[in-house]
């Protein structure tokens, strides 16, 4: 029963990559980036400064995707979000993109993870930001 269980949830799981190639540096101090980085990335939600670029089931999505996305692609960040959606959220881009302001607004997401990738052949610092939903953070291994 359980894996039943699992296997709908991860069904419903998607992975929505954002990009933003303006200015987006993070906080050293790694306290102040788990607090001031989703504040950062939800005014630029809200203002539709980050673009929808992809989005896949989670199943089908590696962890190493957003590095794949800085290499091929000089964004200055790359944004991840893991979030359940339901069909009626899969029928448009802005669908999407509501939905995953919708939950950072809710306080439903949480930072994962957070780094700069520094790319030397172009002399910039990319951005990696990766959220995830809290039930799933919270859930026991």
């Amino acid at each position: 029963m359980d894996e039943l269980i699992l296997i709908k949830n991860a069904m419903d799981t998607y992975t929505m990559t954002f990009k933003y190639d303006g200015l987006f540096d993070l906080p050293d101090d790694p306290k102040v980036r788990d607090r001031e980085v989703p504040r950062m990335v939800l005014e630029k939600l809200e203002r539709n400064e980050f673009e929808l670029i992809d989005f896949n089931l989670t199943q089908n999505y590696g962890h190493s995707n957003a590095e794949e996305y800085l290499d091929s692609h000089l964004y200055r960040a790359i944004l991840e979000i893991r979030l359940d959606l339901t069909m009626r959220a899969l029928k448009s881009r802005a669908a999407i993109y509501a939905c995953c302001v919708k939950a950072m607004e809710e306080g439903k997401l949480c930072l994962d993870h957070a780094y700069e990738n520094e790319n030397k052949q172009m002399g910039m610092l990319q951005s990696v930001m990766v959220f995830d939903m809290k039930k799933r953070q919270q859930a026991p291994l």
